[in-house]
């Protein structure tokens, strides 16, 4: 009986360590020194899902470590389909894939934009589905507004 008891004591306390170290992972990563992601989904004209997430981060080229990275994802269930891709940044584009075409889970563009510090950016994403002639059969417009970085980000 002893044993069994001490076992029982024993999984009763490492559930409660994992359980205390996943809640701490989360406070972590919701506290993040850039601050949370924005997020946005919706569907392109012809009904394909999509979503776009947006961030600061302080992983940029130095001088400007300051970024804001842009998550773009189309989930157009198939392979083959061709679509044209471009990220903007306070209207300004920072990405543009003229034929990105797609894998059976569809389409995923990450890529940051140096930022300045103390200005809001809107990040969007624009896309463009091509039939093989070359005639736009489905769009999709998504943007996020990032209030300015907060002072402790990097």
């Amino acid at each position: 009986m002893r044993i069994r008891a001490g076992a029982g004591l024993l999984v009763a306390g490492a559930l409660a360590l994992s359980t205390a170290v996943a809640a701490g992972g989360a406070a972590q990563a919701k506290e993040r020194p850039c601050g949370p992601p924005v997020k946005t989904s919706g569907t392109g004209t012809a009904g394909t899902p999509w979503k776009l997430k947006s961030q600061y981060d302080d992983d940029g080229t130095p001088p400007n470590r300051l970024v804001a990275g842009e998550e773009f994802e189309i989930d157009t269930g198939v392979a083959g389909q061709h679509w044209t891709v471009v990220f903007t940044d306070n209207g300004t584009e920072f990405f543009r894939n003229n034929d990105d075409v797609s894998i059976a889970t569809g389409i995923r563009e990450v890529h940051p934009n140096p930022v300045p510090r103390g200005l809001p950016n809107v990040m969007a994403a624009h896309a463009e589905r091509r039939d093989a002639s070359g005639n736009v059969i489905e769009t999709i417009d998504g943007s996020v507004r990032l209030d300015p970085p907060p002072p402790r980000c990097g």
